[in-house]
């Protein structure tokens, strides 16, 4: 005969400290095993009726609990995956949108202000704001009446133009060594 979830759900809370103490041996975090319980709760509820023989209930539970904790260490590792592969992405690509550190700017170029001046204004303007001055994409690209995808991409294209602007005004101590500029001293 089929259960009714009332029932079901009735003697199964009978058992809710054992559940949870099951879980929380496993998943090592009292909240995470609390949310375990609740879903595996709704989902028991929802089977109710698949559940023909009384003497199997907590034993059919506890394998519905083992299912669940392997659902969410899947769902973990994937979402540690994607963050993991984000990273690695944005590293490949050599860029962020991050602001520069507030000690970097004494320390750039002496060549960079004049070369900046020469980009296109908004170019200008978002690698002065943002690099320079340390403000977020976000912020800059609400003021200047861009989204903030658009403005990092503008940003990445008006990096790349002052690279290579500096490569040609500074010459070889561009390349990669603005932060350790000998221009001033050369002029």
């Amino acid at each position: 005969m089929a259960r009714d979830a009332h029932e079901l759900a009735t003697e199964l809370n009978a058992h809710r400290n054992a559940f949870k103490a099951f879980l929380t041996s496993r998943v090592g975090s009292a909240a995470e095993a609390e949310d375990i319980l609740q879903n595996g709760l709704a989902k028991a509820v929802q089977r109710a009726d698949s559940v023909h023989d009384e003497g199997n209930v907590v034993p059919w539970f506890y394998q519905l609990l083992r299912n669940s904790i392997v659902d969410h260490y899947r769902s973990r590792g994937s979402s540690q995956r994607r963050h993991e592969g984000l990273a690695e992405m944005i590293a490949a690509l050599g860029e962020d949108v991050a602001a520069a550190p507030n000690d970097w700017a004494p320390q750039l170029c002496t060549c960079l202000a004049g070369v900046v001046g020469t980009l296109k204004p908004q170019h200008a303007e978002l690698l002065r704001r943002v690099d320079l001055n340390g403000e977020s994409v976000q912020t800059v690209a609400h003021d200047l009446k861009l989204t903030p995808n658009n403005a990092s991409v503008i940003l990445h294209r008006a990096r790349k133009d002052l690279r290579a602007r500096l490569v040609t005004f500074c010459g070889e101590c561009a390349d990669g060594a603005c932060l350790d500029c000998d221009c001033a001293e050369r002029d």
